[in-house]
């Protein structure tokens, strides 16, 4: 077999064991797999799960950093379909829409503590999460047009994050009766975020096209090759 061989072979049952423990991470929870449930599972002796990562750690930051690469690989896809997808309200929609559809997705992007751990602390989260500091992000969509400037950037940031968090985390807190669809919640922050926060005029469709998707695509794109290279960084082979 030759090289490429090899390395094709190492990705396929690396593949399977990110597979493995992403499903015991959702079942069971960080703290109570072990690299034994994880081989067991796979089909793999401990040894070649050391092959390539250096411990249990290693291995649920990659399972992390994987999850968030598709999710803002989805999201990419969706704005290269469709460049109004960059408008707050829309591209809010489809993150709410993708993470909730992504279990895994869904305890990264809200810290799930039971059931991540240390991991929900841990650096592969800060340091993802860094690269999209909140006012910053901010700032770049009031330079594009996309939110409003008449208030506060730290209090339009803060107001924006909680509206977020409400729509993210209010479901355990409402009874079977007060539940609607998932599209209608979708549905319903799009249109709080458009007239809590965006311009009545919005940019037309050639100003996104030639503005706001480069740089919006390009700070996404930013985000996925930083989480490749920490998926790296943390394999041995």
């Amino acid at each position: 077999m030759g090289e490429y061989g090899r390395h094709t072979k190492q990705q396929v049952r690396a593949e399977r064991i990110l597979d493995v423990a992403s499903e015991l991470l959702l079942r069971w929870g960080y703290k109570r797999v072990t690299i034994e449930d994880i081989a067991r599972q796979a089909d793999v002796g401990t040894g070649t799960i050391y092959l390539h990562w250096k411990n249990k750690e290693a291995i649920f930051e990659h399972v992390m950093l994987r999850e968030a690469v598709a999710v803002w690989r989805e999201l990419l896809q969706r704005i290269y379909a469709d460049p109004q997808e960059v408008l707050v309200h829309r591209i809010m929609r489809s993150m709410f829409l993708i993470v909730r559809k992504r279990p895994l997705a869904r305890a990264i992007f809200t810290r799930d503590t039971t059931l991540l751990g240390k991991l929900a602390q841990g650096n592969a989260t800060k340091q993802t999460q860094s690269l999209m500091n909140a006012q910053e992000f901010m700032q770049l969509l009031r330079d594009l047009g996309l939110l409003r400037t008449d208030s506060n950037l730290p209090v339009q940031a803060y107001a924006f994050s909680a509206t977020i968090t409400g729509f993210t985390l209010i479901d355990p807190l409402l009874t079977e009766e007060d539940q609607v669809s998932l599209e209608e919640k979708a549905e319903a922050m799009a249109q709080t975020i458009r007239l809590a926060f965006e311009p009545e005029v919005l940019p037309t469709p050639a100003i996104l096209q030639e503005q706001a998707v480069p740089r919006l695509t390009g700070m996404l794109e930013q985000i996925c090759e930083y989480c490749e290279q920490q998926i790296r960084e943390r394999t041995t082979r």
